[in-house]
């Protein structure tokens, strides 16, 4: 089910050392949700599954009320980078043109590389390479696990308390 990077070799993983960043061991959201608005049609079911399930979620959507008047440039940066478990990126040819998404990627990415963990879970919707995220890391096709295989595999991955 897990898609593995096609360009190049991965290089082995680095050894972890006792400068790694011990991950909270309680967040605001189990998974908080990057997307581009035109993909949305695909993202939402995936976000009401998920919390039909009871998988505390961020989905700007659900949070209209909280997020209404805040400074988002600070916000979404708290939010990606502190307050989830982990962060699921749709990525897209919509994803990698807009600004927001580049701004949650990119906080995203600093909690990965402080913690020296999985953190980011990719999704993709397309083949577009995203500028700054890894080819090796290892990506679910929505093409081929669909709705059903995302759900399944986000909550079997929520279910490894790894903490």
């Amino acid at each position: 089910m897990i898609e593995r990077p096609r360009i190049g070799t991965p290089n082995p993983a680095p050894e972890r050392s006792a400068s790694v960043v011990p991950r909270p061991s309680q967040y605001d959201y189990d998974v908080a949700i990057s997307f581009a608005g035109e993909d949305r049609e695909t993202v939402e079911p995936y976000a009401l599954a998920l919390k039909e399930q009871k998988v505390r979620i961020f989905y700007a959507d659900f949070e209209k009320v909280d997020l209404w008047g805040a400074d988002l440039y600070e916000t979404l940066d708290t939010v990606y980078r502190l307050k989830a478990r982990y962060c699921v990126l749709f990525l897209s040819h919509h994803y990698a043109d807009k600004v927001w998404t580049n701004h949650e990627r990119k906080a995203a990415q600093a909690r990965a590389v402080m913690e020296n963990r999985e953190y980011i879970l990719p999704v993709r919707l397309d083949q577009t390479e995203i500028p700054g995220l890894r080819p090796t890391i290892g990506y679910l096709d929505w093409h081929k696990v669909g709705l059903s295989g995302l759900i399944e595999a986000t909550v079997a991955k929520l279910s490894k308390r790894s903490e």
